[in-house]
């Protein structure tokens, strides 16, 4: 599965708009730098066009539907928000990941 692709504001504007203009969506993918699916799967994740097919789902795992908790993290005690279940902070955990890369540099 590829990494999400982060949508600007100026990304979303311009979809509508496209939209409206019923430019085709290979034009809208093209000036994006991204493929008609992910075109389309942005359009129906921002709710700005609707498509038929399970391809298209939003799916559950998505920030929109990511229930957050506010435990404290188990390194640094912290209680920012942050999706449940992860018991340790993103910021604690990208430190552990470098230190962690450092101990197999030689």
């Amino acid at each position: 599965m590829g990494k999400p692709v982060k949508v600007t504001k100026g990304d979303l504007e311009y979809l509508a708009k496209a939209l409206k203009q019923n430019k085709p969506y290979t034009e809208m993918a093209r000036h994006l730098g991204i493929c008609v699916d992910t075109v389309k799967r942005i359009l129906h994740r921002e709710g700005l066009a609707e498509f038929d097919g399970a391809k298209y789902v939003v799916a559950l795992s998505s920030d929109k539907h990511m229930k957050m908790w506010e435990r404290p993290c188990m390194k640094c005690k912290c209680t920012k928000p942050r999706p449940k279940w992860q018991y340790i902070c993103t910021k604690c955990k990208e430190k552990f990941s470098k230190e962690s890369e450092s101990i197999w540099d030689f």
